[in-house]
């Protein structure tokens, strides 16, 4: 209980230093543009963010931290490095990269804690470059684990993504991510994989850049016994300016609906996502 409490602490402390940092930079607009115009763009990019198959480069930080695990209601710890790059092949479509590098800190036996680098994942996909009433993208992932890790390593493996996202009109959007991988190549000595992550999610903007939302993010193991596990985090996020650059931040927070005997119980999440609108 006394690693849970500083690690919220620690959570704690980071929101509030996020708020400040947002605080300050909007009621600073440039001197050269008008708060309407700067509380406007605002909203465009925070709707840009989050829509998957924008054409918004961007580049996410987030940590979160896993309350609850194991007999001693330890905390474990995830964070992912995940940059988003869309490139136009033509004048309809976009070619979407999509990387994510996770680190993590998670209870081992005793006092122990085990550390390192978790599956990474590349995803690349094609999607109308102007979004639609429901608009469709589809892919191809691969799964890599490092060889270093404690657990059993996956092969290289490979999906189809598919992603759609609502239109940017009006204040609300929803959208839905699901990837399904399983094992294609590799070492022998590693354990095959079989997996779906689904990932809707729904944000409702404020104006001015802040926004409400909640993301449900179920992952399957099919080759465990009891193979989900879903976090459901609701969120708030603002859009401002460090400097010249805009960044979204975002703070929230959510109970783990479902689990392995085990896991955690909630997840405290806080993220930066550094945006680059062309």
């Amino acid at each position: 209980m006394i690693a849970t409490r500083r690690w919220l602490v620690a959570g704690l402390v980071a929101v509030l230093c996020l708020a400040s940092v947002a605080g300050v930079s909007a009621q600073a607009p440039a001197a050269d543009t008008p708060p309407k115009v700067a509380s406007d763009q605002a909203t465009d990019l925070a709707k840009q963010q989050q829509n998957p198959i924008s054409s918004l480069i961007s580049v996410p930080l987030q940590a979160n931290w896993d309350f609850g695990l194991g007999d001693r209601d330890a905390t474990g710890t995830l964070f992912n490095f995940q940059p988003v790059m869309p490139f136009p092949v033509s004048r309809s479509t976009n070619l979407i990269l999509r990387v994510i590098l996770p680190l993590t800190s998670q209870p081992g036996s005793g006092e122990a804690r085990v550390n390192g680098i978790g599956d990474i994942m590349m995803t690349a996909f094609f999607s109308p470059a102007k979004s639609g009433r429901v608009t469709w993208a589809w892919g191809r992932s691969s799964c890599f684990r490092p060889r270093r890790t404690t657990r059993s390593a996956a092969r290289s493996s490979a999906s189809g993504p598919r992603r759609w996202s609502s239109p940017s009109r009006g204040p609300g959007r929803s959208a839905c991510c699901s990837t399904h991988i399983w094992s294609t190549s590799g070492a022998s000595d590693r354990e095959d994989v079989s997996s779906t992550f689904l990932q809707p999610f729904v944000n409702y903007n404020l104006g001015g850049g802040l926004a409400v939302g909640a993301v449900f993010e179920a992952t399957a193991n099919w080759k465990a016994d009891e193979p989900w596990t879903a976090p459901l985090v609701f969120t708030v996020s603002k859009v401002a300016r460090l400097g010249n650059r805009p960044v979204n931040f975002v703070a929230g927070a959510g109970p783990t609906v479902a689990s392995p005997e085990g896991g955690s119980t909630w997840r405290f999440r806080v993220m930066a996502v550094f945006l680059y609108p062309r």
